[in-house]
């Protein structure tokens, strides 16, 4: 193990160092690109779940459409890792324009596609383009700011996916009620496409070009192979397991199979193989990294759920309508975004990270114990908002919080991989949990849907769980039982978040706060160095020279 790491490394000594520190009001010019598309990116991400009922009846592909969405999730997850090692090897900026290009292109393909198939291929290279716009966004800040400071601008980030997933559902709604669902992907992909104009001449770059021939030699190719096959096999059965195919499917469980087997020979080549692994296993081997990636991973699993599930629960339990029920998602979102501006900033200011992450998560508990235990046909919208708004300042305290902490504890060189790596777990986590709450919602419905229904309301609640049934013909009595129904149902996709959530609480106390300063950047950021920047060239290499 001793010699692959010293291999591993050596090779890695040969990679080009990309810190780039920015005088301040270049750095600031710089951050608000990169903050407008990744904003663009999880409005792009966000809003097809409101698009998806329009779109299969105008595609004919009602009972499919659902693939456009899992597409878009494993593609995103497939590629999360690779961008991390792909910007080492080729450069931030030129991986980061060629993701926006992506992105532009695919969705305008989104908006002229004429079959089911084609949107779900479409949607794939959208989900490839969105993730390495969310990986490179983070990576290129990691790049231009130092470690204590990057809690203040990651916080910032993490507030505009909060404006993204609470303002993309609206803007779709506001298209399907005036126009065609298309009109989304020609405005978004332009968006793009503007963003790219904008970026090209904005992010700086001190990467050299050299040998491409000799750096593709260099890129992983067979972990890349494997890593996708692991990926796809194993989340397109995950994703679909319970609800279009039974688990015990062949097809489910052949998909399984291959998957694991490829997982399996992934972790053999990046451990005794590749030269430059796509995830290096040295990464795993701290014990604070470790509880850390755990947090992300039970983080993702009830972070996507709620965005996916929440809807439900507003219109089949309480009756409300699609535009009140994204409405309701607001305080969460904006909770979030609020407190990640907050906790980036008492990071910065403290050099600390183990608070944030010990209250956030408390936080967390508290919230999903309230919706697991209060949440029900007929409790004030007051309390859902409480339950959220708790639920919101706990993601806050912890989506970026525990980026700049991993960061804090892993070297240098491992910025890129420590961001790619913990958006495959977040997105991993994410496939799991929709995967297990379908399975919860699916199985729980299917058992107490009223008997003594009309055979048309059954037969829509037994097909779709995720439809709402036409209840204008029946009783107050049948109405509130099909909605007693779905609350059951619902009920045990909230208890699934408790463990999580719990669970991630318990991992901090294997969480030691080592802070944000290293030794050998000390002396530059109490002169005020790392802080504010620098205008002249020689602090700006003093600056390279002690930033970790």
């Amino acid at each position: 193990m001793a010699k692959t790491d010293a291999r591993q490394r050596n090779a890695e000594a040969g990679l080009p160092d990309q810190m780039n520190l920015l005088p301040r009001a270049q750095l600031l010019t710089v951050f608000a690109a990169l903050s407008v598309v990744f904003v663009i990116s999880y409005i792009d991400q966000s809003s097809l779940g409101v698009l998806l009922p329009t779109i299969g009846r105008d595609l004919n592909a009602e009972t499919t459409v659902s693939l456009a969405s899992t597409s878009t999730m494993i593609a995103n997850t497939t590629f999360q890792a690779l961008y991390g090692r792909l910007s080492d090897v080729f450069g931030r900026k030129y991986i980061y324009l060629s993701a926006l290009f992506l992105l532009f292109l695919s969705d305008l393909l989104c908006g002229f596609a004429k079959t089911a198939t084609q949107l779900y291929v479409f949607r794939g290279f959208s989900g490839i383009a969105t993730g390495g716009i969310n990986a490179l966004t983070m990576i290129i800040v990691s790049d231009i700011v130092t470690l204590r400071q990057r809690g203040k601008y990651q916080g910032i980030l993490s507030s505009c996916v909060g404006i993204g997933n609470s303002t993309g559902p609206f803007i779709a709604a506001a298209i399907i009620d005036h126009t065609t669902w298309r009109v989304l992907f020609w405005v978004i992909g332009p968006c793009a496409f503007v963003g790219l104009l904008i970026a090209y001449p904005t992010i700086p770059t001190n990467f050299k070009g050299g040998d491409y021939r000799q750096k593709l030699k260099q890129v992983d190719t067979l972990g890349i192979l494997l890593a996708s096959i692991s990926v796809i096999f194993l989340l397109i059965p995950i994703s679909t397991g319970g609800t279009e195919y039974a688990w015990n499917c062949p097809l489910v469980i052949s998909f399984l199979c291959i998957g694991g087997a490829a997982a399996i020979a992934f972790v053999y080549v990046e451990w005794k193989v590749s030269l430059l692994p796509m995830i290096p296993l040295r990464l795993f081997n701290s014990t604070i990294c470790g509880a850390m990636y755990a947090q992300i991973f039970l983080s993702g699993c009830t972070y996507y759920v709620q965005l996916n599930f929440l809807p439900g629960y507003y219109q089949n339990v309480r009756g409300y309508s699609s535009i009140t029920s994204a409405a309701l998602t607001i305080p969460m979102v904006l909770a979030q975004a609020l407190t990640s501006i907050n906790a980036g900033t008492f990071m910065t200011k403290t050099g600390r990270y183990g608070h944030l992450l010990y209250f956030g998560y408390t936080m967390l508990a508290i919230g999903t114990g309230i919706q697991c235990g209060v949440f029900n046909l007929t409790i004030h919208p007051a309390v859902l908002v409480v339950a959220l708004v708790l639920q919101g300042v706990g993601i806050g305290c912890t989506f970026q919080t525990t980026l700049v902490a991993l960061q804090a504890n892993s070297a240098k060189s491992d910025r890129a991989i420590i961001i790619s790596v913990r958006g495959l777990l977040r997105s991993l986590g994410g496939a799991v949990g929709l995967a297990i709450a379908s399975a919860l919602l699916s199985n729980v419905l299917l058992q107490n849907i009223p008997t003594d229904l009309p055979p048309d309301v059954r037969a829509v609640m037994e097909h779709s769980v995720y439809a709402t049934p036409d209840m204008a013909s029946l009783s107050y009595d049948q109405k509130r039982m099909v909605a007693h129904a779905y609350m059951i149902a619902y009920r045990a996709v909230f208890i699934f978040f408790v463990p999580c959530m719990a669970l991630s609480l318990a991992v901090c106390l294997l969480i030691n706060d080592t802070g944000l300063e290293r030794q050998d950047e000390k002396s530059a950021f109490n002169a005020g160095d790392a802080e504010e920047g620098t205008k002249s060239e020689r602090s700006g290499k003093d600056l390279e020279k002690t930033q970790v």
